[in-house]
């Protein structure tokens, strides 16, 4: 498949809109442990007779399709900018909410081979800088179970560059292999977010998008 029109792009992943066809085709991921972990579904709420969790299908995946159309849930394909697009993964803006200006961000790495090499932050970045100055959002966060080492880590690196810190942990409010967990929940907001070039010429100052 040819390489595909990049929303924004960093120096070694890009996001661009997913296609039906090949988003659907994923169902098959999601259902291999780590990768639902890593990228828990967000819900259906239009459509609550669709499972959520594992095992997912292709008419979960046919479900959250439509919520993106409808752009309840925003999802992109993470693409390595000089494999020819390659599609290396994917990343969702959920729980959008107005005036709140508020969504939850999640990033997912497909391969074992391609983790641990920064792609996952790099696109996280660059999902937070079009939430902030392509959609106008004021606070972005994330969750992840706080026994996720790799995640865990990422945030540890990448947090304090970008305007982000830990505010706090949800005790046991997930199910994750077999058991509830406790997750971390890390912010950025818009004022501490720096300014990035894959998104110069969308941003517009502080406030125009509020009232």
């Amino acid at each position: 498949m040819g390489a595909r029109a990049l929303i924004v792009a960093g120096e070694r992943v890009g996001l661009s809109a997913p296609e039906r066809g090949e988003f659907v085709d994923r169902w098959q991921l999601f259902n291999e442990p780590v990768t639902a972990m890593l990228l828990a579904a967000p819900a259906v709420a239009h459509a609550p007779e669709v499972r959520t969790m594992p095992p997912v299908s292709r008419e979960h995946r046919e479900a959250l399709y439509e919520e993106h159309v409808a752009r309840r849930v925003l999802f992109f394909d993470v693409r390595a900018v000089d494999d020819d697009g390659r599609c290396v993964g994917e990343a969702y803006l959920c729980n959008l909410a107005w005036p709140r200006a508020s969504a939850e961000l999640a990033v997912v790495i497909f391969d074992a081979g391609d983790r641990g090499k920064g792609l996952g932050p790099e696109a996280a970045t660059l999902l937070c800088a079009y939430a902030f100055d392509g959609l106008g959002l004021n606070r972005v966060y994330t969750r992840f179970a706080v026994d996720n080492a790799a995640a865990a880590a990422a945030a540890e690196r990448t947090g304090p560059g970008i305007g982000a810190r830990q505010v706090g942990v949800e005790r046991q409010s997930e199910w994750i292999y077999g058991r509830h967990a406790d997750v971390a929940v890390w912010e950025v907001l818009r004022r501490d977010f720096p300014p990035h070039a894959a998104t110069s010429e969308l941003r517009t100052p502080p406030g125009e998008f509020e009232g």
